[in-house]
């Protein structure tokens, strides 16, 4: 039961967003659908005119039985082919279905993971990140929203200190007046950073 249970977590786990995923799996399933019902079409007729001929090349040489059983013989090889070529399809489409699922697994967690994380920080949390998996798509990505949040940490703890400074200075009942210049370049740090930027 518990195993049961673990395997279809782990079968959701693979849909992280689900409408996205399953739209993009879609679509792959279709086109790979239709490409193989147009040259399974097209390589169906090919066969049942290739029995034509070869069912009059019988009519012509052969007698009555000979080529009724020849036509009966030929009839379940088209349906054998028609089988064949319906399989086919069948399993391409469950291994695409399977493929697009697992693929976009891959872009979806990485998303997902990154869209946590602006959560975070709009909260104002700035955590450490987690790495993606190996195999995930979208590292370069990941990379450079990892050092943009690296930046955002360092440049949190830099004020930090700043404020740790001043608060003892004023506890302590030291005169501030030297940091004033300290505090209005952060200032102006703080006021440039949120400038509109040039279009």
């Amino acid at each position: 039961m518990a195993e049961r249970q673990q395997q279809r977590r782990q079968l959701r786990n693979f849909l992280i967003n689900r409408k996205v995923q399953l739209r993009i799996t879609l679509i792959m399933v279709l086109l790979t659908s239709l490409l193989t019902a147009a040259l399974g079409a097209f390589w169906y007729a090919e066969m049942r005119k290739a029995s034509g001929v070869i069912r009059v090349n019988a009519m012509a040489t052969l007698g009555d039985a000979a080529t009724n059983q020849l036509s009966a013989e030929l009839a379940a090889q088209d349906r054998l082919r028609l089988l064949v070529l319906v399989g086919f399809s069948l399993v391409l489409a469950l291994l695409i279905a399977g493929y697009g699922i697992v693929m976009t697994h891959k872009i979806a967690g990485p998303l997902f993971k990154i869209s946590r994380y602006l959560g975070e920080i709009e909260a104002d949390r700035l955590h450490e990140l987690w790495e993606l998996r190996r195999g995930d798509q979208l590292q370069e990505f990941f990379a450079a929203f990892k050092r943009m949040h690296g930046a955002l940490r360092e440049r949190a703890s830099r004020d930090l200190a700043l404020l740790d400074r001043l608060i003892e200075g004023i506890e302590g009942g030291a005169d501030l007046s030297g940091r004033l210049d300290e505090l209005r370049a952060l200032r102006e740090a703080k006021r440039g950073s949120l400038k509109r930027a040039a279009s």
